[in-house]
């Protein structure tokens, strides 16, 4: 009577997508390498495989971008992300007014220099 869904999920599915393309570029750049080192070369292979991996690379490189952007989506919307940004944010402050403090210190210091005068001779 109902919706039988598969094992796989669609997220799974983008996961194993994803993961193919890493291994389908680890396996080219093997084979690049071995090309390149081959005593008798052809750079026609070497260069179909350099344009392949340079394609694929771009593609696995926008697949994880994309994969990072729509989990800070999901984060952003469960609302996980407003206690690492409060944390991370009070660090930066702790930080920022450490430097603030070191560096009016310095700049007190060198007031101070500029305002010494020489001795008389």
């Amino acid at each position: 009577m109902g919706y039988k869904s598969n094992e796989k999920s669609i997220v799974d599915f983008c996961e194993s997508k994803t993961e193919s393309l890493s291994n389908w570029v680890r396996q080219v750049k093997s084979k690049s390498l071995d090309a390149k080192t081959r005593r008798n070369r052809d750079l026609r292979i070497i260069a179909i495989l350099s344009n392949s991996l340079s394609r694929a690379e771009s593609e696995l490189i926008s697949k994880q971008r994309e994969r990072a952007r729509r989990w800070a989506q999901m984060q952003a919307d469960l609302g996980l992300r407003n206690k690492e940004e409060e944390v991370a944010k009070q660090q930066q402050e702790k930080i920022d007014n450490f430097w603030k403090n070191d560096l009016s210190g310095l700049d007190s210091f060198f007031r101070e220099l500029d305002n010494v005068k020489p001795a008389p001779k």
